[in-house]
């Protein structure tokens, strides 16, 4: 092979990898653009939503508008309001007989004075303890924070 023969390939080939390489450059920009874009897209919801929850009067309209009465999820004050809403405030059919398919649900057991709460949780704790949580579900906040104001 001749001389101007293999530098002529190597011109070819480094042309090729030359095109190759803007091409490549050029996907990459665009590429980079679109994150860019996305960024800032993010960047300014993310700066409206902390807005709407640090500025409350801002909060407040946009409450106001998503339960107002044209609002994705309106909230109705009186009846008069929901009869005319478009909402069915008779139960039909299939629901009544759904309902009726459901056991009746449990009834919260008597509130007990402090001294009392604790003996019987303990006594459910050796007894039943996966149970023991309905036990502080039914006892009044004030009992759980003086327990917990004697502990400190």
């Amino acid at each position: 092979m001749e001389a101007p023969a293999v530098l002529n390939q190597y011109a070819l080939n480094l042309e090729g990898m030359l095109d190759s390489a803007v091409t490549w450059g050029h996907a990459a920009q665009d590429t980079l653009k679109g994150y860019a874009n996305f960024a800032v897209q993010e960047h300014q919801e993310n700066l409206a939503y902390n807005e709407i929850l640090t500025n409350p009067d801002v909060l407040s309209d946009y409450t106001l508008k998503y339960f107002g009465p044209e609002g994705p999820c309106p909230v109705y004050e009186n009846e008069a309001q929901l009869e005319t809403g478009g909402y069915p405030t008779q139960p039909t059919n299939a629901m009544s007989q759904v309902g009726q398919n459901f056991p009746a649900p449990p009834s919260a057991a008597a509130p007990q004075q402090p001294e009392n709460f604790w003996g019987s949780f303990t006594e459910t704790m050796n007894r039943d303890p996966q149970n023991a949580w309905r036990m502080l579900n039914q006892a009044q906040p004030n009992t759980v924070q003086n327990k917990l104001f004697v502990m400190e």
